[in-house]
């Protein structure tokens, strides 16, 4: 049975019914490029603006932290939500645990008086980064265990590069962690691929 479209094609040139198919296809192609784009996560990181940004760029200046590094690791623990609650205790933007605030917050001169403090954004930013910074320092020239470490503390992650120049993800053994590291990095790299696009689309005069 010929349908609609078919007969539609038979009435025109051939010139046009070329030019017709050729429609369909790009409509085609363009719907199924459109939902790879908004499956892959990059469509969130295009569209949704990056909430704390001024906050993000001062402290990852002060403490030398790559500030697209610093937003994939929000991204993947809070999606920006300055409310965030882990079932672990973790609070705020960098879901940041309270006794490890407590411990670093004397080294950057600021006070915590209750727990619900580090959902402030600047609060919880500023020790957030200097953190990730300390990790830096601790595992260097290492983003797997830097995030590993910030995601299951110091100790385990020194136990599982057992002196191995890198920490691979087939070493992680927690599925929690492993996924962390992962996820933060596949963010990562969605980022500096969004950030090089609009950088080539005249979109952006900075981070």
């Amino acid at each position: 049975m010929v349908s609609v479209y078919e007969r539609e094609l038979r009435r025109i040139t051939p010139a046009e019914r070329t030019k017709r198919r050729l429609l369909v296809w790009g409509i085609g192609i363009g719907c199924v490029l459109a939902l790879g784009f908004i499956y892959s996560g990059a469509a969130w990181i295009w569209f949704r603006p990056v909430l704390h940004k001024d906050i993000i760029n001062k402290y990852s200046g002060v403490y030398k932290c790559d500030p697209l590094w610093v937003m994939a690791i929000i991204k993947v623990e809070s999606g920006f939500l300055p409310h965030a609650h882990s079932s672990r205790g973790a609070l705020g933007l960098m879901q940041v645990l309270p006794s490890t605030a407590r411990d670093i917050a004397p080294e950057i001169g600021v006070q915590i008086q209750a727990d619900d403090d580090l959902k402030d954004p600047d609060l919880n930013l500023h020790l957030g980064v200097y953190y990730v910074s300390k990790l830096e320092q601790l595992f260097p020239s290492d983003e797997n265990a830097v995030l590993a470490a910030y995601n299951a503390g110091p100790g385990v992650t020194h136990e599982w590069l057992k002196g191995k120049p890198v920490l691979e993800l087939d070493d992680i053994a927690y599925p929690e962690t492993r996924r962390f590291v992962r996820n933060v990095n596949r963010t990562y790299g969605y980022l500096k691929m969004v950030q090089g696009w609009k950088y080539l689309f005249g979109m952006t005069h900075g981070r």
